[in-house]
């Protein structure tokens, strides 16, 4: 008789080692999976930043210098990351994008379809949405995601029938084919933030951060899925939360709190701030390692994590880095500190240092997503070739303020200021004006102020409203505004910064007890004085907070039990600023901030 032919896998199976004794030890099973490497290119919180930006970065590249030199730099936009993109990209890449539409006037004007068109050309192989992908409403979102070809995620967002969002494809997870084995990214959006910072709409359930993932793991696992990362739009912090609570993740991609994260030191160096480790690691419940990623913002660079998984799903080895992708011409500071174009000498210098560095590297432009561009590109320069006028003092937009006392130059968001000022002298019959820090998307820079520029400060498809609240409502939501502001949710958009009101914040006060000696500023007789908690005044606010958005309850409770105590105007949310300029402000001048017209009295921070 012929001897059997086996094949391999079947020996393998029937193989067996024997003892002393000739008695065959129990057979072992063949692993179910294999390892795998892992490439994952990932951006996070673009807010419509499509082009490059100008930054100075510090650079060892003078000799003689005593310290780092400054350089100034084209950093970033979508045109340098597709061609970093198609440099790196394999059969073994995952292409991410954390979320985050809405900042500038590419989204002013064309409301994501820029955006879908590029990622769609990028072939992202996940989307996760944002809180602002809803800042125009459950509609537009839809429309959007009609236009898209690439997976979009959210498992906790549950559209009901009522929504025009029902029946789309917001993908709780998606599978990924990687040398055979399957890998898992499941989407996750923060519910808190979503819910009061963004017009989403009623008819959009959520469930529970923490609890879906859980569930979405326990799923994953039931189909021996054993590598799993999460696509987040939660923050880092929250990230950090997320991994010591669930077991079973590997890898977290981020987004929303805008960090930059690095383990080279060189960022550092450069003189960028860095909130944490590249990629960060987190226990997760069972002691097992979770690892942490994001890419900082606006396009700026590139996320580059390469990871090793065994055949058991864990982590063998992972490293990566944030990579800022910029041109290859740059310009440094000349005898007078005015910036020049580099020399050639310079010019070289410049190159051979960054190429010691691996956290920033020259890239060309892809002439693909440019041709994209151009034609938005053609249409948004031309509208901001109007000039409104002048600004004599950048104005900036730190949302939380420093400490300072009474007389000393007050820190915040002085652009939050002006748009209140806007907001009021817009609104005749309006006592007062507040706006929220977040609602500002810019400071005003020093010099010439466009139409381009005020489109960019509020990018919002806010509108402007009134709302009569008595002194005591108005005292309550400036200190819901504040405690929201400083709560779980990190929401520091939500600071209350107004126009002819004044007064002293407690930074970390008890809840409700932050703002103190509370002052109007009557529009007749332009005196200050103690606000009357009984009477009557009519706030101009935006339409998001009068929602009761980003904390500002007191005003969505008028709108229900005083609905004749509401009033919409219908006014753009950028017409108030554009006017200010053209009609209000002698010579069209804006002027360096009056200390004592400035809403901030003082800022303390509680023992």
């Amino acid at each position: 008789m012929k001897p059997a032919l086996w094949s391999l896998p079947v020996l393998a199976g029937m193989l067996v080692a024997c003892n002393n004794d000739n008695k065959p030890d129990p057979v072992l099973p063949l692993p179910n999976h294999q390892p795998i490497s892992l490439k994952i290119l990932h951006t996070n919180d673009h807010h419509s930043y499509f082009e490059s930006q100008t930054m100075d970065l510090a650079l060892n590249y003078d000799s003689e210098s005593q310290g780092n030199e400054r350089v100034r730099v084209q950093l970033g936009g979508f045109s340098r990351i597709a061609s970093a993109i198609e440099e790196y990209r394999d059969a073994n890449t995952l292409v991410l994008n954390s979320g985050e539409l809405n900042g500038t006037l590419y989204f002013s004007l064309f409301k994501g379809k820029v955006d879908i068109q590029v990622f769609n050309y990028l072939g992202l192989d996940a989307y996760q949405l944002g809180n602002h992908e809803f800042d125009e409403g459950d509609a537009h979102l839809a429309e959007l995601i009609d236009m898209a070809s690439f997976p979009i995620l959210a498992g906790n967002v549950h559209p009901t029938e009522q929504s025009p969002l029902y029946g789309k494809p917001i993908m709780p997870r998606v599978i990924k084919d990687i040398e055979g084995e399957k890998v898992a990214i499941i989407g996750v959006l923060k519910v808190e933030k979503t819910r009061e910072s963004s017009m989403v709409s009623d008819q959009v359930n959520f469930t529970d951060e923490v609890e879906s993932v859980k569930a979405q793991v326990k799923e994953l696992e039931a189909e021996d899925i054993n590598k799993i990362i999460v696509l987040s739009h939660l923050g880092y912090e929250f990230d950090q939360q997320l991994a010591s609570q669930v077991n079973g993740i590997d890898v977290i991609i981020g987004g929303d709190t805008h960090d930059v994260l690095d383990s080279t030191g060189e960022l550092t160096g450069m003189g960028i701030a860095v909130d944490g480790e590249y990629p960060t690691q987190v226990s997760n419940p069972e002691g097992k390692p979770v690892y942490i990623a994001q890419a900082w913002e606006y396009a700026k660079g590139l996320g580059r994590l390469n990871v090793n998984f065994d055949a058991q799903g864990n982590v063998e080895t992972i490293q990566g880095n944030l990579e800022l992708l910029v041109a290859d011409q740059f310009q440094v500071q000349d005898a007078e500190n005015k910036w020049v174009a580099a020399d050639q000498s310079q010019q070289q210098a410049i190159l051979q240092e960054i190429g010691t560095l691996t956290s920033i590297r020259t890239i060309a432009a892809d002439p693909a997503v440019d041709a994209i561009l151009a034609p938005y590109k053609l249409e948004l320069e031309s509208f901001k070739q109007s000039q409104l006028g002048q600004v004599d003092q950048t104005m900036p937009f730190t949302r939380i303020p420093a400490a300072f006392s009474n007389g000393e130059q007050p820190s915040g968001s002085y652009a939050a200021q002006v748009v209140a000022d806007a907001f009021l002298h817009y609104m005749p019959k309006a006592d007062v004006a507040i706006q929220n820090a977040g609602g500002v998307r810019a400071e005003l820079h020093q010099g010439q102020f466009t139409v381009a520029d005020a489109y960019q400060i509020l990018p919002f498809s806010n509108t402007v409203v009134t709302l009569d609240l008595t002194g005591a409502e108005i005292l309550q939501v400036l200190n819901e505004a504040l405690d929201y502001a400083q709560g779980i949710s990190a929401s520091t958009g939500a600071f209350p910064y107004s126009s002819h009101l004044r007064y002293d914040v407690v930074l970390n006060a008890a809840t409700g007890q932050g703002i103190k000696n509370l002052e109007v500023k009557d529009r007749r007789s332009n005196q200050w004085k103690p606000i009357d908690l009984q009477s009557i005044y009519s706030v101009a606010t935006n339409s998001f907070t009068a929602l009761g958005k980003d904390g500002y309850l007191t005003f969505a409770k008028v709108r229900e039990t005083r609905p004749d105590a509401f009033e919409q105007s219908d006014v753009v949310y950028a017409v108030p600023l554009l006017e200010y300029f053209r009609d209000v402000l002698p010579n069209h001048n804006l002027p360096a901030l009056d200390w004592q017209e400035y809403c901030l009295k003082s800022v303390s921070i509680a023992p």
